[in-house]
């Protein structure tokens, strides 16, 4: 003999609290992250169309498109540059140096002055640019 009368519900899911919850969960996730692009290093271009021009008074490094290299006006090999870089940095206390490069010099070639020029205690280093378009 049965007591009670059950009956036997069948289980809903509602769809529209699913989708409330979904929306809030993609609007949490697009405000949170952070937009991917961003680049490691910025790049400036060798030329600049700007009018402005600052005159800085730093030490100058140059490298022709035949990779000539020159400090100072003094023409160097590559071996010589870091001892001559050492010498520099002890009469240039502000730490900065002035790289004029060609735009033809190849990228790794660029990079290893500049390691060349961090190794030998310059820390702030100053690229260049010419202020109207290279033909």
């Amino acid at each position: 003999m049965q007591l009670f009368e059950t009956k036997r519900r069948t289980p809903s899911i509602s769809l529209a609290a699913l989708i409330d919850i979904l929306f809030l969960l993609i609007i949490f996730f697009v405000v949170s992250s952070r937009i991917i692009g961003e680049s490691g290093v910025k790049l400036v271009l060798p030329y600049d169309k700007s009018k402005s021009s600052v005159a800085v008074e730093m030490p100058m490094l140059e490298m022709s498109a035949d990779r000539k290299l020159m400090l100072q006006g003094n023409p160097l090999t590559e071996k010589q540059l870091p001892d001559a870089l050492r010498e520099l940095k002890k009469t240039h206390a502000r730490g900065g140096l002035l790289m004029n490069i060609d735009r033809k010099v190849p990228h790794g070639r660029v990079v290893r002055l500049m390691n060349l020029v961090r190794e030998s205690g310059f820390q702030h280093i100053v690229f260049g640019t010419q202020s109207t378009r290279p033909e």
